[in-house]
């Protein structure tokens, strides 16, 4: 019976690891394509907007300066976001925005793996959210 269970959770990893490979696949699409970059950041900002107190709510700041970020590198005018973060990036926006999710966000408490996932990415390019609020307070001059 154990080794049913296990292969189980086995099974249950290679899904989840799937579904991640598919996701940079599709995100890696929107880095070298501008055009559909900024229509996922379309997508994003709307989500954003229509949501109130709940779980994105303490990353909400963070989100809006990331949206901001991949808007100025998709638009061309910031040129210092890597390519791998952008990707890493496009993947959580393109969780934040996909209907299909861990928990619907529908119900109770739906949001909280957008909100995970989200604070994922943003932990992990926190320096570049920091190197790109200080571009922007230099007057978004790229040089």
């Amino acid at each position: 019976m154990g080794s049913t269970q296990g292969a189980g959770k086995g099974s249950q990893a290679l899904q989840v690891l799937d579904a991640v490979r598919q996701g940079l696949v599709r995100a890696e699409r929107y880095v070298r394509n501008p055009r559909e970059l900024l229509r996922l950041l379309t997508l994003a900002e709307r989500r954003l907007a229509r949501l109130e107190a709940g779980p994105l709510t303490p990353v909400k700041h963070d989100l809006q300066t990331l949206l901001r970020m991949l808007r100025a590198s998709g638009e061309g005018t910031y040129r210092h976001l890597s390519k791998k973060n952008l990707a890493l990036a496009a993947l959580g926006l393109l969780y934040l925005v996909s209907p299909l999710d861990v928990i619907p966000d529908f119900l109770p408490g739906g949001f909280a793996d957008d909100a995970a996932v989200i604070g994922f990415v943003l932990k992990k390019i926190r320096g570049e959210l920091t190197t790109f609020e200080a571009w922007e307070r230099r007057g978004a001059i790229d040089v």
